[in-house]
């Protein structure tokens, strides 16, 4: 009898095994998979910002970036923005010479994605000039200001506007707005 209780004591115990089932597998994949597809929206809506948002600033601080090189330098210096194909691109330069702009070739000239709408709205030639005391040349109040608008947040219930402004003391501003 003691060795009946052993068998059955043995089998008791082998039944039990841990670890998981497949259908307790499978419920655990099923609910990742519902938590994932509900929260893509919002993690495909906050890339979309830091993306939108990197490309501004992006413009900001290469506007900084001129102004420093000009008090630096003590020469003119200017960002230049340029469009072909609907694809603008904007390059810091220096004036050596009176009238003769040449790039910095240790900054490369950049890209604004054209999934953004651009707005440019400048006092000369499409370019922001900055002089040797770090001031804007020719500035005007009315055109100060590049404009960039993205469509995908606007319809996603973001704001959907980032303005770099400038000023004629050389500051420069970053503002997000709804336009």
């Amino acid at each position: 009898m003691n060795q009946r209780m052993r068998g059955s004591e043995r089998r008791i115990r082998t039944a039990f095994k841990p670890g998981f089932t497949l259908f307790e597998i499978i419920v655990v994949l099923a609910i990742f998979g519902v938590m994932a597809s509900i929260s893509y929206p919002s993690i495909m809506n906050a890339f979309e910002i830091r993306n939108f948002d990197s490309a501004a600033r992006d413009i900001m601080s290469t506007m900084q970036l001129a102004k420093w090189q000009a008090v630096n330098s003590k020469l003119n210096h200017r960002v230049l923005f340029a469009s072909s194909g609907g694809l603008w691109s904007y390059r810091i330069q220096v004036e050596n010479t009176s009238g003769t702009w040449t790039d910095v070739t240790r900054f490369l000239p950049k890209t604004i994605s054209t999934r953004y709408a651009v707005v440019v709205t400048l006092p000369t030639s499409s370019a922001v000039s900055f002089a040797p005391t770090g001031f804007v040349n020719a500035f005007e109040s009315a055109k100060n200001q590049i404009s960039l608008t993205s469509f995908k947040l606007q319809s996603l219930g973001s704001l959907k506007r980032r303005l770099i402004r400038f000023y004629a003391s050389g500051s420069v501003q970053y503002i997000k707005d709804n336009g």
